[in-house]
C-alpha cells in the first residue's frame, strides 16, 4: 500500500514539474514586466512568491484539463487544430481557477463572500487583469504547443532541434 502511494506521488510530481518550471519562469517574468508597466510599483519577494504559487495553480489545472473526458477530442486532426483546442482547455480553467482564487481570498479578508467580492469588483483593475491574462494566453500556446511536438515527434527530436 505504501509502496503503491509512493508510487502514485512520484508519478504525480514528475508530471507536474514540467508546466511548474515553464510556468514559473513566465510568471516570474509577468511580474517583473507589471513592475516595469508601473512606476510605482516595485516587484517584491513576495509577488515573486505569488508567481510561483500562480505557476503550481495553472500546473494542477493542466493535469486536471488533462483528465477531462473531451480533452483529447481532435487528436486525429491537424496538430494546428490540436493545439488550438488544448489551448482553449487549459486558458478557461485557468482563468476559472484563478477568479475562484481572488473570489476566495476577497471574501476572506472582508465581512463575507458578498462584501469580499463586492470590494474586489469596485477595486478591480481592467488593465493589469488585461496584461495578465494576454501573459497567460501566450503562455497556455506556447506551452501546448511545446507538449504537442514532445509528444509526436519525441523528446530526442525535440532536443536534437533546439540545441544540436
Amino acid at each position: 500500500m505504501a509502496r503503491s502511494l509512493a508510487k502514485t506521488v512520484t508519478h504525480e510530481l514528475r508530471q507536474m514539474l514540467p508546466p511548474v518550471v515553464y510556468f514559473g519562469i513566465g510568471f516570474n517574468a509577468l511580474v517583473l514586466t507589471i513592475d516595469g508597466l508601473s512606476p510605482d510599483a516595485a516587484a517584491t519577494p513576495i509577488s515573486h512568491l505569488t508567481a510561483c504559487v500562480g505557476a503550481l495553480l495553472v500546473a494542477k489545472a493542466v493535469i486536471g484539463a488533462e483528465m477531462l473526458p473531451f480533452f483529447n477530442r481532435f487528436n486525429g486532426r491537424s496538430r494546428f487544430v490540436s493545439i488550438l483546442w488544448k489551448s482553449f482547455l487549459y486558458y478557461i480553467l485557468t482563468t476559472v481557477l484563478h477568479v475562484a482564487e481572488r473570489a476566495f481570498s476577497a471574501s476572506r479578508s472582508s465581512e463575507g463572500f458578498d462584501a469580499g467580492v463586492a470590494a474586489d469588483v469596485q477595486a478591480f483593475d481592467w488593465s493589469h487583469f488585461g496584461v495578465v491574462q494576454m501573459w497567460l494566453a501566450i503562455l497556455v500556446f506556447t506551452y501546448t504547443s511545446l507538449m504537442v511536438f514532445v509528444r509526436d515527434l519525441g523528446h530526442e527530436s525535440v532536443y536534437d532541434a533546439y540545441f544540436r
